[in-house]
């Protein structure tokens, strides 16, 4: 996924994040450990670009690594404090398998779904918007 080049990026430590032109809070992971300190900077990050408002995500995964346990469990309990609904979308086996684990692990508190088409995935999320 890229971003257009008029939005304004804002360079996270896990991801670069931008908003398209409906509102919808996009994400491209970067290639970095996951560890416990750097989700919670992470998710502090989020609430701060997104003015303490939740919203719908729209990320790329196909460059995350794997979390530990302890870090999943985290991501788990954070995503429902931040966001209405996320839609994922990989282009790496990887990638799709870390996020499907996650799901098969975590019983997500919001709607998630799994695109291969980002239109389509944004199409999804204006339902939660």
């Amino acid at each position: 996924m890229e971003a257009p080049k008029d939005v304004k990026l804002f360079e996270g430590e896990l991801a670069t994040f931008w908003f398209d032109e409906s509102g919808i809070l996009c994400a491209n992971s970067k290639i970095i450990e996951r560890t416990m300190e750097n989700q919670k900077r992470n998710y502090d990050f989020i609430r701060e670009i997104c003015a303490n408002k939740k919203v719908c995500i729209l990320t790329d995964t196909t460059t995350s690594s794997p979390l530990e346990k302890e870090v999943r469990n985290y991501v788990a309990n954070e995503i429902k404090t931040v966001f209405n609904a996320m839609a994922i979308i990989s282009h790496s086996a990887l990638g799709k398998m870390i996020s499907n684990s996650f799901l098969m692990l975590h019983t997500p508190a919001i709607p998630v779904k799994f695109f291969s088409d980002e239109k389509e995935a944004k199409v999804w999320l204006h339902n939660f918007m």
